[in-house]
């Protein structure tokens, strides 16, 4: 993603199938991730998930501004995506998985959201998840 300044139109390109677009107008839309106010820097971890779980991450309905800022930042690395958390991001995003699973009704959606859980916590820092 390339972008020139904070109004200008977003050009983008896939790394993998080297599809791309301009996105423009986006600035205060639903879809505008910027954060509103300063936050305190925390170190950031990369954590390797793969496509599966990425495309699980992307499909969550009840996502905070922050997570979801913190899924649709993932990248393509070789066969895996990467997302930089912190502790704290990891632990949001791990309960707003578990939420969405508690309370999914359809079986195949409960499976690929508890995977994703699974893959989120293998990452935790405290033993046996939250």
């Amino acid at each position: 993603m390339m972008r020139a300044g904070a109004e200008a139109p977003i050009r983008w390109q896939c790394t993998l199938c080297g599809d791309q677009g301009i996105i423009s107008n986006w600035q205060d839309s639903a879809f505008d991730l910027r954060r509103r106010q300063l936050t305190l820097a925390q170190p950031v971890t990369q954590i390797a998930i793969s496509y599966q779980t990425a495309a699980a991450l992307r499909d969550l309905q009840l996502l905070d501004s922050d997570c979801e800022r913190l899924v649709f930042a993932a990248r393509a690395q070789g066969d895996h995506a990467v997302l930089a958390v912190t502790d704290h991001n990891l632990e949001e995003l791990a309960g707003s998985v578990a939420a969405e699973a508690n309370h999914e009704p359809g079986r195949t959606r409960q499976q690929r959201l508890d995977a994703a859980l699974d893959a989120l916590t293998s990452h935790a820092r405290v033993p046996g998840g939250w």
